[in-house]
């Protein structure tokens, strides 16, 4: 690693091991946390002293350097050094003491993050605690260590500094004419940085305000609730007025409010039933350590938000709250991709299902059809081929040929083994059935445990596989035929957990596909076919399939804006491709399944060319249908951060009033057939009860099997990238 990583990877470690007291990766809320830290100049130095020991000492051992930068390793330690920079007077001996602390606390952090990741739990400041009572313990039969005597005679202190007029301005910070309850809860919020007056909390309040507003507002409710508690039951208040032991309530309250539960209102409650039994901690620990001469810091958070925490893994129905599976440091994020990720992946499924023919055909019944389809067997689809008078058969009628989907192909609809064939079963005359054997001809797939798909109905003697066979997704089985109980060929298709021919029929949405309207098509995705639609396949186009084909290695250049912006592409440790452009250092994570393009993440630059494209390209369909449109949604997080973001919010886990919306839409192509030019325009924008707070439009040019022209407008500018 080169010097300059190396500086980098420390200053981040460093940074972030502040930011992620607070659970935040935020570098500026950071920055405002150590200079609060610094209030107590002693406290802030032996803070940065104790993070960079302990990183260095991580680097050197060579443990994992992404938890080094992620503050991961470092902040049990700057807790550490804070508060041995309040206890003893600063001295080679305290200094020596100090790194040793770090380096016991680095070991302890890396042994409970290996056990509490075996269990799915966060280890907490759990090394902070015993590493602090270890050394407060040791300490007392050290002569050479002295205790600090800063704050003992502060008065006579300040009085020599500065007067009276400074002995004033310490007491009104110290006894302000403000409610009991506020004045608590600010020093309160000092107290996580072991900084016991009203600055250090007007400094985090404030930060809290900036950086994430849903934090704020869980660490008024969760101390409400501790302060409510101590008030009903009678129990010593001097805990939270003069220990402000109650930051245990606020950082409990972030932490299962928003951090490790996505906010909500349950996760509200969680809050709500969790503070009290952090109260019966407090009043339990402090009698207990209290033995021993031991503070009991933050023991009771770190107990009751585990326990929590780890109960709610071993749910065996999820209601809610639910747990944070991918972690952003921030509740507004975690919130905002929750909610995004929710409703633009509704009814996907892990295996894609997709339909069983080639071309147009017609639902004649659907689930819950008045024909055959109830009961256990209601979730099934029939499909025939109609023509413009919306017949199903060319004149005479009479015969089984003269019926528009008789002998086409019926595809597999996802890959699978062949479990099953049944064909025995002769065709019926047109008009007839044969009730002895109901589901005629039959191919039954298993997709995966407990999902097969069954077809039926089939021609006799047309299958083209065989039992134990792998087929893919679009392989032809067979032909449509006319057994069983089939008055007139067509293709019945259900989905199922079992793999009999007469087992019960499961909802499972078929995953892609158009359905024919008036003026063109519309654009379904995991959705269920109702009866009487006209549907298809989507059909792929060469041209849109080329520009959207984006390989590992393959790179893109642009010219914007007098400025060349290469980007390349990757994937990562989990098959994940990526956009990169090494300019902007940002990163727009995609998906191509052959169907759609689609973004799924983005990190980075707000402002660079990759983020435009990433809105302008959220979503597109690699199959030309003239007017046609794709909605989705895009998460509001990081695309608008206007007045209304920031009241937003604070409300955010009980309403969301800002609505974000993403379309595309085919605009021309110049020959349908073999096109060599498509346009296609998107809009993304973000509005409120109806009234637009930002939107802008793009429009994609493809020609020469790639995006040749990229155009962006907002608020009436527009601006050109172009493909070199």
């Amino acid at each position: 690693m080169t010097l300059r990583k190396s500086l980098e990877l420390f200053f981040s470690g460093v940074i972030n091991s502040y930011s992620q007291i607070f659970f935040s990766n935020n570098k500026w809320f950071a920055l405002l946390l150590i200079l609060t830290s610094f209030i107590d100049p002693y406290a802030g130095l032996g803070g940065i002293v104790a993070v960079v020991v302990s990183n260095l000492f991580a680097y050197y051992i060579g443990l994992s350097p992404d938890n080094i930068r992620n503050g991961v390793y470092g902040f049990n330690s700057a807790m550490i050094g804070m508060v041995l920079g309040v206890y003893f007077k600063l001295s080679a001996e305290s200094i020596l003491i100090l790194c040793m602390a770090s380096l016991f606390s680095l070991l302890l952090t890396a042994a409970f993050l290996a056990w509490a990741s075996k269990y799915g739990v966060p280890f907490m400041s759990f090394p902070f605690l015993i590493c602090i009572w270890t050394v407060l313990l040791t300490t007392r039969t050290y002569s050479s260590l002295e205790l600090s005597e800063r704050g003992i005679y502060t008065i006579n202190e300040l009085w020599f500094l500065g007067g009276e007029n400074l002995v004033g301005f310490y007491n009104f910070l110290n006894d302000p004419p403000i409610p009991q309850y506020m004045d608590v809860y600010l020093k309160s919020l000092g107290a996580i940085f072991f900084q016991y007056n009203l600055i250090a909390g007007v400094l985090i309040f404030a930060g809290m305000l900036i950086f994430s507003r849903i934090s704020l507002v869980l660490s008024i409710v969760g101390f409400a609730i501790g302060y409510t508690y101590y008030k009903i039951t009678g129990a010593d208040f001097t805990q939270l007025q003069y220990s402000y032991i109650g930051f245990n309530f606020i950082l409990s309250a972030i932490a299962l409010g928003g951090f490790f539960l996505i906010p909500s209102p349950r996760s509200f409650l969680a809050v709500l039933l969790s503070i009290p039994l952090i109260a019966l901690l407090i009043g339990a620990c402090a009698y207990v350590l209290g033995m021993y001469q031991l503070p009991t810091y933050s023991l009771p958070f770190n107990i009751i938000v585990m326990l929590v925490l780890y109960v709610l893994q071993l749910r065996y129905v999820n209601y809610g709250p639910y747990l944070v599976q991918e972690q952003f440091f921030s509740p507004e994020k975690n919130l905002y991709s929750f909610l995004y990720r929710k409703e633009r992946y509704y009814n996907q499924t892990y295996y894609h299902i997709h339909l069983p023919f080639f071309g147009e055909w017609k639902v004649s019944q659907g689930h819950s059809g008045n024909i055959t389809h109830k009961g256990d067997w209601k979730e099934a689809w029939d499909f025939v081929v109609t023509d413009e008078q919306d017949k199903t058969w060319r004149s005479p009628g009479t015969n089984a040929t003269d019926f528009y989907c008789y002998n086409l192909p019926v595809l597999s609809p996802q890959a699978g083994y062949v479990i099953k064939i049944e064909d025995t079963i002769d065709d019926n005359t047109i008009g007839g059935v044969d009730l002895e054997h109901n589901w005629g001809n039959t191919i039954i797939i298993k997709h995966g445990e407990d999902l097969y798909s069954k077809l039926n109905h089939i021609k006799k003697g047309s299958f083209k596989v065989k039992e134990g066979d792998y087929v893919y997704k679009g392989d032809v089985l067979a032909t449509c035929g006319n057994s069983g109980r089939s008055p007139e060929p067509h293709i019945h298709f259900q989905l199922q957990v079992t793999p009999f021919v007469a087992s019960k029929t499961i909802k499972y949405p078929i995953s892609y596909y158009v359905s024919k309207k008036n003026d063109g098509y519309d654009f379904h995705s995991f959705d269920y076919p109702k009866e009487g639609e006209t549907i298809s396949r989507v059909a792929g186009t060469k041209l849109l399939k080329d520009a959207f084909y984006f390989i590992p290695g393959k790179s893109i250049s642009w010219n914007f804006e007098g400025q060349i912006f290469e980007w390349e592409i990757f994937t990562n440790a989990y098959n994940q491709a990526y956009i990169y452009c090494r300019k902007t250092n940002s990163v727009a994570y995609f998906v191509n399944n052959d169907t759609l393009h689609y973004f799924t993440e983005f990190y980075g630059d707000k402002k660079s060319l990759l983020y435009y494209f990433y809105l302008g390209a959220h979503k597109i369909l690699l199959g030309y249908y003239q007017n046609l449109e794709v909605n989705d949604l895009l998460p509001v997080e990081g695309f608008y951060s206007g007045p209304a973001k920031f009241f937003q919010d604070f409300i955010a886990p009980f309403y969301i009033f800002l609505k974000t919306k993403y379309v595309s839409r085919f605009v021309s192509v110049d020959d349908i057939n073999h096109p060599q030019q498509i346009k296609l325009s998107s809009v993304a924008e973000v509005s409120a009860y109806g009234m637009e707070n930002r939107k802008i439009e793009f429009e994609l040019t493809l020609s020469v099997n790639k995006i040749s022209l990229f155009t962006i407008t907002e608020k009436g500018k527009k601006r050109e990238a172009v493909c070199v």
